[in-house]
């Protein structure tokens, strides 16, 4: 183990300091000599003093763990996050393994606060034991430091903790309880920080059938976002918008915002922002215009751009599959909506699950028009069962509806 000597001789040699220049009236070059090789003991007076020469904060010379091994495995941690896109297990648990040797032995510093943040995001994924303990040290932590941003961003994940188990409720009160506190007690958080709690407070209320708190965190999103010139989120809520005045029915709305996320994208340049403009328009074209050969252009055109996008892709899936079967190619239809084995994991909005939970009616549909009437059922009974928990809305509506009338069939025979 890392010697208190060894850290601050590793900490000098990184500042590129000699013993003379670290050594002045108050402390001798042999003295520093002497407690670099662990041969004497600095009083906390004299460690202050050298913490302070080598401008860090005395707890990175206290620690079992250096700062620097810390940053290393902070960076080592960060970089199997972004890689692993697709959220596997695998990937995780070895953030885990890495991380957990080093729990017990955490001092107060920024990286610590990081590592937890990682740590409870992972375990809570895994469903590991006491990541709610990890959450409220990390909390602990970054207060103790007076780093309220990044505080903020740990009760963001305590946040995600509840809402990726479908516990919205209790996700929506940790998230104005945040908010009320940052009010109340003047926090320093950066806007784009705050744009992502609005935003997650405001799809939580539309998760939840809070159509009108909905709405008004989605505007307070978009003025703070006007009033700081960002555009961080803007796309994110425009779409969410969209696709709100599509299930309202509210025409004049769905054009405003699709307008916006055109005009968003064409200066963006960005093509998944394309895409998602394709996506939107062919899951209107297609389920509530009914108009499918306008909804199978625009299928193509997304085809066309080439996005590499997990998530869209399963969007993309469920709408090629049904304008197949709307267009009366049915197997063509079955062949496609059987390429998703499963809904993905790390969907968790009602909205997002309702629409992939399509899938099961379209394929029971297909399975009924080809014959098999009992595993048209099966399928139906899926759809019906795994959106029972979720909010009423026109895909629950329409996964229901499916199950009855095949039902009715099969009675019927």
């Amino acid at each position: 183990m890392e010697t208190l000597g060894s850290r601050i001789r590793t900490l000098r040699k990184q500042k590129k300091l000699t013993l003379e220049a670290l050594a002045d009236h108050h402390i001798t070059k042999g003295m520093l000599s002497l407690i670099e090789n662990d041969k004497a003991n600095p009083s906390m007076e004299t460690l202050y003093y050298i913490a302070d020469r080598l401008q860090v904060d005395i707890s990175s010379l206290l620690a079992e763990v250096s700062i620097i091994e810390l940053r290393e495995l902070l960076k080592k941690v960060e970089d199997i996050y972004n890689a692993n896109t697709h959220f596997e297990d695998g990937p995780f648990l070895e953030m885990v393994h890495l991380i957990r040797p080093y729990i017990e032995k955490l001092p107060t510093c920024y990286e610590s606060g990081r590592l937890l943040f990682y740590y409870v995001r992972v375990q809570s994924r895994l469903k590991l034991d006491d990541w709610e303990q990890n959450l409220e040290r990390g909390l602990a932590m970054f207060k103790e430091m007076n780093m309220m941003n990044e505080w903020v961003k740990m009760k963001i994940l305590h946040f995600w903790t509840y809402f990726t188990n479908h516990h919205y409720e209790q996700a929506l009160q940790v998230g104005l309880a945040t908010e009320t506190e940052i009010k109340n007690k003047n926090y320093r958080v950066d806007t784009i920080t705050i744009l992502d709690l609005l935003y997650d407070i405001a799809v939580t209320y539309l998760g939840i059938n809070d159509l009108e708190n909905g709405r008004d965190y989605l505007q307070k999103g978009l003025e703070l976002s006007k009033k700081n010139r960002l555009f961080y989120k803007i796309d994110d809520i425009y779409r969410v918008a969209c696709y709100q005045a599509i299930m309202d029915g509210d025409d004049t709305a769905r054009t405003y915002y699709f307008n916006k996320l055109e005009q968003y994208a064409i200066f963006a340049e960005d093509k998944l922002s394309y895409s998602y403009l394709f996506l939107i328009q062919i899951h209107y074209y297609n389920s509530f215009a009914h108009d499918y050969e306008k909804a199978s252009e625009l299928l193509e055109r997304y085809h066309r751009i080439k996005v590499e996008d997990f998530t869209n892709t399963f969007f993309y899936i469920v709408e090629k599959g049904k304008n197949l079967y709307y267009l009366s190619h049915i197997d063509e239809a079955l062949q496609e909506l059987e390429k998703i084995k499963e809904i993905p994991h790390y969907l968790q909005h009602p909205y997002d699950l309702s629409m992939l939970a399509e899938s099961y009616s379209y394929r029971a549909l297909c399975y009924d028009k080809i014959g098999k009437l009992s595993r048209a059922l099966e399928e139906a009974k899926k759809g019906v069962e795994f959106v029972a928990p979720f909010i009423d809305t026109p895909y629950k509506r329409f996964i229901n509806q499916t199950y009855d009338m095949l039902c009715q069939k099969a009675n019927s025979l």
